[in-house]
């Protein structure tokens, strides 16, 4: 990755600004989740969930539904032709472990679109034909980049000895407003289809002067069910009862990076104001997912914002560690669980058991 200063010259719309290290932060960040996922998770003792978002409240069969009377403009990369593409979606809480959903959390959306054609972004698999988008409940990410990232996970991942208290404490008195935004972007629920969710990172659109971020809206009509509001797991049995009499309806939306120094592009914690334009529908047809197969499938699915059309390359510090802690993470999980890293296909038969 290429050092550029961002005060050399003028910030410039949809452009990066990578800053020093990021590589050999990435390094020391993947070695922490890795000790702590074999913490948690012993080889041959436990099947190993992901480091974030480990707790499914619900895994949907859905339709993406490109908006057939898109402008001109707006037609790119994924939204070049009215379409309707099938997908999956994986409803989730982010902590590490498996808590009970009363308590305040991160909570996430993460959708696998498939049957999309083009080479993506995934330099290890590159014909695959999933677009993935990941998404959750704030607007913003915690931390405005990757060395405060490091720090923050070092302080949640490792474990609590006297030869890392000092270290931790100082760490965490210099970093109190991200503790405090951390601490205030979790949420409670009563359902996970009655929030937004955000992607917080940024992405292109198109040319590379063009930036965006996604926004998704749940439909005002939505009828949720809620027969469970007690139980460890009351998310997903409202999540189970609603898709099982109710479709669920959303709006995928954008927001245009419009001012490159009030809307950054690196740092994930400035919340960008433009507004939201709708691009496509989210349809999840009513459908059964208190299923064992489909508990595995939600388990066993991968998400990486860069399994993308270049048109919308992810963009951005936070998006471009991705790439390599995903790949990283994926691999050791499923190595771990022995399972087999492989995209999913929908053929004709897809939505056979959905109404």
């Amino acid at each position: 990755m290429q050092t550029e200063s961002v005060t050399e010259q003028p910030l410039k719309l949809g452009k990066e600004y990578p800053g020093p290290n990021e590589i050999k932060v990435v390094d020391t960040i993947v070695k922490m989740l890795k000790a702590e996922m074999l913490r948690l998770y012993p080889p041959g003792k436990a099947l190993q969930r992901r480091q974030v978002h480990a707790k499914i409240n619900g895994c949907v069969k859905a339709e993406f539904i490109v908006r057939p009377d898109l402008p001109q403009d707006l037609k790119v990369g994924l939204f070049k032709e009215a379409k309707s593409y099938p997908a999956w979606i994986r409803f989730s809480n982010g902590d590490t472990r498996i808590l009970k959903d009363a308590k305040k959390d991160f909570r996430g959306f993460a959708i696998k679109i498939m049957n999309v054609p083009g080479r993506k972004l995934d330099l290890n698999h590159p014909d695959i034909t999933s677009h993935d988008f990941i998404m959750m409940n704030n607007k913003t990410f915690f931390v405005r980049d990757i060395h405060e990232f490091a720090k923050i996970l070092f302080i949640v991942t490792t474990p609590h000895t006297w030869a890392s208290i000092p270290r931790k404490f100082a760490i965490g008195l210099s970093n109190i407003p991200f503790l405090i935004r951390a601490t205030k972007a979790k949420t409670k629920l009563k359902h996970p289809a009655e929030i937004p969710y955000f992607s917080t990172t940024a992405y292109r659109f198109g040319d590379e002067s063009r930036a965006v971020k996604y926004g998704i809206f749940p439909a005002a009509d939505n009828k949720l069910l809620y027969p469970d509001l007690k139980s460890d797991n009351f998310l997903h049995v409202n999540m189970a009862a609603t898709v099982k009499e109710h479709p669920l309806v959303y709006d995928f939306c954008v927001q245009f990076q419009t001012d490159p120094r009030k809307m950054p592009i690196e740092d994930p914690s400035v919340e960008w104001t433009s507004e939201f334009i709708k691009l496509a529908t989210i349809r999840i047809p009513t459908q059964a997912i208190d299923t064992k197969e489909r508990e595995e499938i939600g388990e066993h699915l991968s998400f990486n914002t860069w399994h993308a059309l270049a048109e919308h390359r992810p963009l951005g510090v936070m998006n471009r560690v991705r790439k390599f802690i995903y790949e990283e993470m994926y691999e050791f999980r499923h190595k771990h669980n022995n399972i087999e890293d492989k995209e999913p296909e929908a053929g004709p038969d897809f939505f056979n058991d959905t109404k």
